[in-house]
Protein backbone atom coordinates (compact mmCIF):
# COMPACT_ATOMS: atom_id res chain seq x y z
CA UNK A 1 0.00 0.00 0.00
CA UNK A 2 2.86 2.44 0.70
CA UNK A 3 4.53 1.83 -2.47
CA UNK A 4 1.54 2.34 -4.30
CA UNK A 5 1.06 5.75 -2.53
CA UNK A 6 4.90 6.53 -3.43
CA UNK A 7 4.46 5.82 -7.25
CA UNK A 8 0.96 8.13 -7.42
CA UNK A 9 3.00 10.49 -5.67
CA UNK A 10 6.16 10.35 -8.03
CA UNK A 11 3.53 10.39 -11.27
CA UNK A 12 2.03 13.50 -9.90
CA UNK A 13 5.45 15.34 -9.94
CA UNK A 14 6.49 14.18 -12.99
CA UNK A 15 3.63 15.28 -14.77
CA UNK A 16 3.73 18.91 -13.01
CA UNK A 17 7.45 18.98 -13.62
CA UNK A 18 6.61 18.08 -17.41
CA UNK A 19 3.18 20.92 -17.40
CA UNK A 20 6.22 23.46 -16.29
CA UNK A 21 8.24 23.09 -19.16
CA UNK A 22 5.64 23.14 -21.67
CA UNK A 23 4.06 26.29 -20.56
CA UNK A 24 7.41 28.14 -20.43
CA UNK A 25 7.62 27.33 -24.25
CA UNK A 26 4.02 27.42 -24.85
CA UNK A 27 4.63 31.07 -23.80
CA UNK A 28 7.69 31.41 -25.66
CA UNK A 29 5.67 30.23 -28.97
CA UNK A 30 3.02 32.79 -28.63
CA UNK A 31 5.06 35.29 -27.96
CA UNK A 32 7.18 34.94 -30.89
CA UNK A 33 4.46 34.08 -33.14
CA UNK A 34 2.64 37.27 -32.61
CA UNK A 35 6.00 39.16 -33.49
CA UNK A 36 6.57 37.60 -36.55
CA UNK A 37 2.85 37.92 -37.50
CA UNK A 38 3.13 41.20 -36.60
CA UNK A 39 5.26 42.83 -39.14
CA UNK A 40 5.86 42.62 -43.13
CA UNK A 41 7.82 39.87 -44.83
CA UNK A 42 9.33 42.82 -46.96
CA UNK A 43 10.69 45.07 -44.09
CA UNK A 44 12.19 41.93 -42.49
CA UNK A 45 13.68 41.13 -45.38
CA UNK A 46 15.24 44.68 -46.14
CA UNK A 47 13.74 45.72 -49.24
CA UNK A 48 13.18 48.84 -47.72
CA UNK A 49 16.78 49.50 -48.05
CA UNK A 50 18.36 47.39 -50.65
CA UNK A 51 17.08 45.83 -53.91
CA UNK A 52 17.67 42.26 -55.12
CA UNK A 53 17.90 43.06 -58.94
CA UNK A 54 20.54 41.81 -60.85
CA UNK A 55 22.69 43.82 -62.59
CA UNK A 56 22.33 44.46 -66.25
CA UNK A 57 24.05 42.28 -68.72
CA UNK A 58 24.97 43.99 -71.93
CA UNK A 59 27.78 44.16 -75.29
CA UNK A 60 27.42 40.05 -75.29
CA UNK A 61 28.95 40.40 -78.78
CA UNK A 62 32.18 40.95 -77.11
CA UNK A 63 31.88 37.46 -75.31
CA UNK A 64 33.61 34.03 -75.92
CA UNK A 65 30.91 31.46 -77.34
CA UNK A 66 30.15 29.19 -74.33
CA UNK A 67 30.96 26.16 -76.24
CA UNK A 68 34.61 27.14 -76.88
CA UNK A 69 34.99 27.35 -72.92
CA UNK A 70 32.90 24.11 -71.85
CA UNK A 71 35.08 20.37 -71.62
CA UNK A 72 32.41 18.09 -74.16
CA UNK A 73 33.45 15.13 -72.31
CA UNK A 74 32.25 16.32 -68.81
CA UNK A 75 28.60 14.78 -68.91
CA UNK A 76 27.73 15.86 -65.75
CA UNK A 77 27.61 19.13 -66.83
CA UNK A 78 23.83 20.73 -65.66
CA UNK A 79 23.73 24.29 -65.67
CA UNK A 80 25.18 26.83 -67.33
CA UNK A 81 24.87 30.99 -66.33
CA UNK A 82 25.78 34.57 -67.64
CA UNK A 83 26.42 36.71 -64.41
CA UNK A 84 27.57 40.52 -64.68
CA UNK A 85 29.57 41.30 -62.36
CA UNK A 86 29.57 44.68 -61.90
CA UNK A 87 29.61 44.82 -65.66
CA UNK A 88 32.25 42.55 -66.27
CA UNK A 89 30.43 39.16 -67.47
CA UNK A 90 31.44 35.81 -66.20
CA UNK A 91 29.91 32.59 -67.18
CA UNK A 92 29.48 30.06 -64.05
CA UNK A 93 29.50 26.50 -64.79
CA UNK A 94 27.74 23.60 -62.41
CA UNK A 95 28.40 20.07 -62.78
CA UNK A 96 28.46 16.95 -60.02
CA UNK A 97 32.04 16.38 -61.38
CA UNK A 98 33.85 19.86 -60.71
CA UNK A 99 31.41 21.48 -58.90
CA UNK A 100 31.30 25.51 -59.33
CA UNK A 101 33.66 27.01 -61.82
CA UNK A 102 33.30 30.61 -62.94
CA UNK A 103 34.84 31.66 -66.03
CA UNK A 104 36.02 34.74 -67.41
CA UNK A 105 33.77 35.70 -70.54
CA UNK A 106 36.14 37.47 -72.64
CA UNK A 107 38.62 36.38 -71.86
CA UNK A 108 38.02 32.81 -71.06
CA UNK A 109 40.72 32.51 -68.25
CA UNK A 110 39.58 31.09 -64.95
CA UNK A 111 37.62 34.29 -62.90
CA UNK A 112 39.37 34.94 -59.50
CA UNK A 113 36.35 36.41 -58.38
CA UNK A 114 35.27 39.97 -57.56
CA UNK A 115 37.78 42.78 -56.43
CA UNK A 116 37.07 45.48 -54.43
CA UNK A 117 36.02 47.97 -57.03
CA UNK A 118 33.28 46.10 -58.14
CA UNK A 119 32.41 45.35 -54.68
CA UNK A 120 32.04 48.89 -53.92
CA UNK A 121 30.42 49.74 -57.42
CA UNK A 122 27.59 46.20 -56.60
CA UNK A 123 26.84 48.20 -52.57
CA UNK A 124 26.09 51.52 -54.53
CA UNK A 125 23.50 49.79 -57.17
CA UNK A 126 21.46 47.55 -54.33
CA UNK A 127 21.59 49.86 -51.64
CA UNK A 128 18.74 52.62 -51.44
CA UNK A 129 18.65 53.45 -47.99
CA UNK A 130 19.97 57.11 -46.62
CA UNK A 131 23.04 55.74 -44.50
CA UNK A 132 26.69 56.06 -45.79
CA UNK A 133 29.03 53.46 -45.77
CA UNK A 134 31.26 52.86 -43.25
CA UNK A 135 33.40 49.66 -43.89
CA UNK A 136 33.48 46.93 -46.95
CA UNK A 137 35.50 43.94 -45.39
CA UNK A 138 36.11 40.50 -46.78
CA UNK A 139 34.95 37.70 -44.30
CA UNK A 140 36.35 33.97 -44.29
CA UNK A 141 34.01 33.27 -41.21
CA UNK A 142 30.73 35.75 -40.89
CA UNK A 143 28.49 36.06 -38.00
CA UNK A 144 25.79 34.10 -36.80
CA UNK A 145 22.96 36.59 -38.88
CA UNK A 146 24.57 35.33 -42.20
CA UNK A 147 24.50 31.67 -42.75
CA UNK A 148 26.00 31.19 -46.43
CA UNK A 149 28.94 30.60 -48.62
CA UNK A 150 32.33 31.78 -47.42
CA UNK A 151 34.44 34.15 -48.23
CA UNK A 152 31.60 36.81 -48.76
CA UNK A 153 32.06 40.40 -48.38
CA UNK A 154 30.23 42.81 -45.46
CA UNK A 155 29.20 46.17 -46.30
CA UNK A 156 28.18 48.27 -42.76
CA UNK A 157 26.23 51.42 -43.26
CA UNK A 158 25.82 54.28 -40.83
CA UNK A 159 21.67 54.13 -40.57
CA UNK A 160 19.05 53.99 -38.29
CA UNK A 161 18.68 50.28 -39.34
CA UNK A 162 22.26 49.19 -38.35
CA UNK A 163 21.58 47.67 -42.38
CA UNK A 164 24.60 45.29 -43.78
CA UNK A 165 24.72 44.16 -46.79
CA UNK A 166 26.25 40.79 -47.63
CA UNK A 167 27.62 40.05 -51.22
CA UNK A 168 28.73 37.06 -52.61
CA UNK A 169 32.79 37.25 -53.27
CA UNK A 170 32.82 35.33 -56.60
CA UNK A 171 29.83 37.31 -58.35
CA UNK A 172 29.10 40.64 -56.13
CA UNK A 173 25.40 39.24 -56.21
CA UNK A 174 23.26 40.25 -53.18
CA UNK A 175 23.04 37.52 -51.16
CA UNK A 176 21.99 38.68 -47.35
CA UNK A 177 20.64 42.56 -46.05
CA UNK A 178 20.60 42.29 -42.48
CA UNK A 179 18.51 45.28 -40.17
CA UNK A 180 17.93 45.61 -36.32
CA UNK A 181 14.49 43.76 -37.13
CA UNK A 182 15.91 41.74 -38.86
CA UNK A 183 17.87 40.43 -36.28
CA UNK A 184 15.15 40.63 -33.76
CA UNK A 185 13.32 38.23 -35.99
CA UNK A 186 15.49 36.01 -36.58
CA UNK A 187 16.14 35.72 -32.70
CA UNK A 188 12.15 35.38 -32.47
CA UNK A 189 12.60 32.75 -34.90
CA UNK A 190 15.25 31.37 -32.74
CA UNK A 191 12.54 30.48 -29.95
CA UNK A 192 10.05 29.33 -32.18
CA UNK A 193 11.92 26.62 -33.74
CA UNK A 194 14.09 26.05 -30.94
CA UNK A 195 17.20 25.51 -32.80
CA UNK A 196 19.47 27.52 -30.74
CA UNK A 197 22.73 27.08 -32.48
CA UNK A 198 22.22 27.14 -36.41
CA UNK A 199 18.42 28.86 -36.29
CA UNK A 200 17.09 26.80 -39.30
CA UNK A 201 16.83 23.71 -38.29
CA UNK A 202 13.08 22.07 -37.87
CA UNK A 203 14.31 18.53 -36.25
CA UNK A 204 16.78 20.06 -33.24
CA UNK A 205 17.49 17.74 -30.27
CA UNK A 206 15.38 20.60 -28.39
CA UNK A 207 12.29 20.00 -30.43
CA UNK A 208 12.40 16.42 -29.61
CA UNK A 209 13.09 16.16 -26.36
CA UNK A 210 9.66 18.67 -25.97
CA UNK A 211 7.56 16.35 -27.68
CA UNK A 212 9.09 14.03 -25.45
CA UNK A 213 8.14 16.23 -22.42
CA UNK A 214 4.69 16.31 -23.95
CA UNK A 215 3.81 12.71 -24.30
CA UNK A 216 4.71 12.48 -20.82
CA UNK A 217 2.42 15.15 -19.94
CA UNK A 218 -0.26 13.51 -21.36
CA UNK A 219 0.00 10.19 -19.92
CA UNK A 220 0.47 10.66 -16.74
CA UNK A 221 -2.16 13.38 -16.78
CA UNK A 222 -4.17 10.18 -18.26
CA UNK A 223 -2.40 7.79 -15.84
CA UNK A 224 -3.44 10.30 -12.48
CA UNK A 225 -7.07 11.18 -14.42
CA UNK A 226 -7.68 7.35 -14.06
CA UNK A 227 -6.67 7.11 -10.72
CA UNK A 228 -8.55 9.38 -9.16
CA UNK A 229 -11.93 8.58 -10.99
CA UNK A 230 -11.40 4.50 -10.69
CA UNK A 231 -8.44 3.39 -8.58
CA UNK A 232 -8.42 6.10 -5.50
CA UNK A 233 -9.89 4.03 -2.69
CA UNK A 234 -12.49 5.65 -1.61
CA UNK A 235 -13.23 6.68 2.34
CA UNK A 236 -15.51 4.17 3.98
CA UNK A 237 -18.81 5.84 4.65
CA UNK A 238 -19.73 5.67 8.58
CA UNK A 239 -22.80 5.10 9.86
CA UNK A 240 -25.51 7.63 10.77
CA UNK A 241 -26.04 8.27 14.47
CA UNK A 242 -29.65 7.90 15.11
CA UNK A 243 -30.38 11.13 17.35
CA UNK A 244 -31.10 10.43 21.23
CA UNK A 245 -34.60 10.51 22.11
CA UNK A 246 -35.10 12.74 24.63
CA UNK A 247 -38.03 12.01 27.69
CA UNK A 248 -40.80 13.78 26.65
CA UNK A 249 -41.86 16.45 28.80
CA UNK A 250 -44.88 16.31 30.38
CA UNK A 251 -47.44 19.37 29.87
CA UNK A 252 -47.73 21.54 32.95
CA UNK A 253 -50.74 20.92 35.17
CA UNK A 254 -52.96 23.81 34.18
CA UNK A 255 -55.59 24.79 36.91
CA UNK A 256 -59.42 23.35 36.38
CA UNK A 257 -61.94 25.95 35.29
CA UNK A 258 -64.38 26.48 37.96
CA UNK A 259 -65.71 28.48 40.34
CA UNK A 260 -63.85 31.00 42.23
CA UNK A 261 -63.16 29.44 45.49
CA UNK A 262 -65.22 31.19 48.36
CA UNK A 263 -62.55 33.62 50.59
Amino acid sequence: MVAKHKFWRVLTRVHKWAALVLGIQIVLWFTSGFFMSFFDIENIRGEHVAERTQWPIANIDQNLPLSSLINNEDKTLYQTRLISVSGTLVYELKSNKNGVNFIDARTGEPWSGASEMQIRKAIEFYYIGDGQVESVVKLTSAPIEYRGDLPVWQAQFADNNNTRLYLSAQTAELKGVRTSLWRVFDFMWMLHIMDYKERSDFNSWWLKLLSFMALLFTLTGVGLLIHRIALRPRPKSRPKSRPKSRPKSRPKSRPKRGKKPVI
